[in-house]
């Protein structure tokens, strides 16, 4: 299985619909699960390009994806507003769409799930940052949810009632235990996401009402109480009112999506958690590396980019201030030509001494080289380090 099969799939779907379609994953294989980010926007356009005039087609945009950077769903609709024909274009859903996907698909005309297909809410986990708290044990950064944090603030609010000092006791412990750069930018990421998700449902052919727009963000963005909340397309059009959520059967393609979604699951092996960690303590190993690891692919029919990594694994060690290497009994294997009986002691020291000074540095060596190796396996162990190497977009 390969481009070939994945390429009959996006015709199948393009003949259904009368449609150019392009196609774009982020990988979310366990342990080496990436995002939406910035770059993919320029990408787009390069297929966008190639898909020629559009006026006698629809623009589809199929896309996996658990989220990523609250600003490129903005960059993404408004480029394809600008390319499709009357500036109407469809989302096509075969599985998970959440967070800044389900941004996405909220500026679609079209929003085309499979029974399966998931949206997410727009709140804002912020992964990492400067001012993010770490563990007390490492130097790892943790998450910060708005919606904990507007968890603990409503729970405050219902212990505290009016009570201002309390709130404020209450205010001053979480700012203790997390930085109020950090409260402040996860605060600015949610107004954000719902700016830019009320401007993309502003920019639908056919806009719902401005208090409909208004309802949805807050519904997606302040009333599902968990980042991992999974919407299936009837809570979609029932509980958000998202009017332009359509079946995919009702198109006959249902099917094609499916069977799309699992070829990228075999790029990039989503079902086979990576785990390098687990690799070097099965195998005794210090460091191993990995090469091309697939992260993400854009693809449409003339044209496919995909993002990968080379990766190298290291076995972190505590090296103390003093170590002791034992390089044990060793020998030097010298061999000689034939000599003569008569040979004299100083014509065998002449002939030994410039061989010896090439053998007995490398012999020295090797049994350093092993002492070093066994005394590293004999350390505690301190962790493991991943070296990303190589990564970027390539056009196959």
């Amino acid at each position: 299985m390969g481009r070939k099969e994945r390429i009959e799939l996006i015709e199948a779907i393009q003949r259904k619909r009368n449609s150019k379609l392009i196609t774009y994953v982020t990988s979310d294989r366990d342990g080496l699960a990436v995002s939406i980010a910035g770059d993919v926007v320029s990408i787009v356009h390069k297929h966008l390009l190639a898909l020629g005039e559009l006026d006698d087609f629809k623009l589809d945009f199929f896309i996996y994806s658990r989220g990523g950077e609250s600003d490129v769903p903005w960059a993404l609709v408004s480029m394809f507003r600008e390319y499709a024909k009357r500036g109407f274009f469809s989302v096509l859903i075969p599985y998970r769409a959440h967070s800044a996907a389900t941004v996405i698909a909220l500026g679609a005309d079209e929003i085309i799930m499979t029974k399966k297909a998931e949206l997410g809410p727009i709140d804002v986990t912020m992964n990492r940052g400067p001012y993010n708290p770490t563990e007390k044990n490492s130097n790892q950064r943790l998450p910060i949810s708005v919606e904990d944090v507007r968890g603990y603030f409503a729970l405050l609010e219902k212990l505290a009632g009016n009570n201002n000092k309390e709130t404020m006791k209450g205010f001053e412990f979480l700012t203790a235990n997390v930085h109020p750069l950090a409260l402040g930018t996860v605060n600015r990421l949610l107004e954000q996401t719902k700016m830019v998700g009320l401007r993309l449902l502003s920019t639908r052919a056919r806009p719902f009402g401005t208090r409909e727009n208004q309802e949805i963000i807050t519904r997606l963005s302040s009333q599902v109480y968990s980042h991992s909340h999974s919407i299936s397309r009837t809570e979609a059009l029932k509980y958000l009112k998202l009017k332009q959520v359509k079946n995919a059967e009702d198109y006959k393609i249902e099917d094609d999506l499916w069977k799309l979604y699992e070829q990228y699951v075999d790029l990039f092996e989503m079902e086979n958690p990576f785990r390098p960690e687990e690799y070097l303590i099965t195998n005794d190993l210090e460091e191993h590396s990995w090469a091309n690891l697939n992260l993400a692919c854009i693809e449409s029919v003339n044209r496919c980019h995909l993002c990968s990594t080379d990766m190298r694994v290291v076995r972190l060690r505590k090296v103390p201030p003093q170590v002791t290497l034992n390089l044990g009994g060793f020998t030097f294997p010298i061999n000689l030509p034939a000599l003569p009986a008569n040979t004299t002691l100083q014509q065998i020291q002449a002939l030994l001494n410039p061989i010896v000074g090439v053998v007995v540095p490398q012999t020295l060596t090797a049994a350093t080289n092993s002492a070093v190796q066994q005394l590293m396996k004999s350390l505690p162990q301190a962790g493991f380090e991943r070296i990303g190497l190589n990564a970027g977009w390539k056009e196959i």
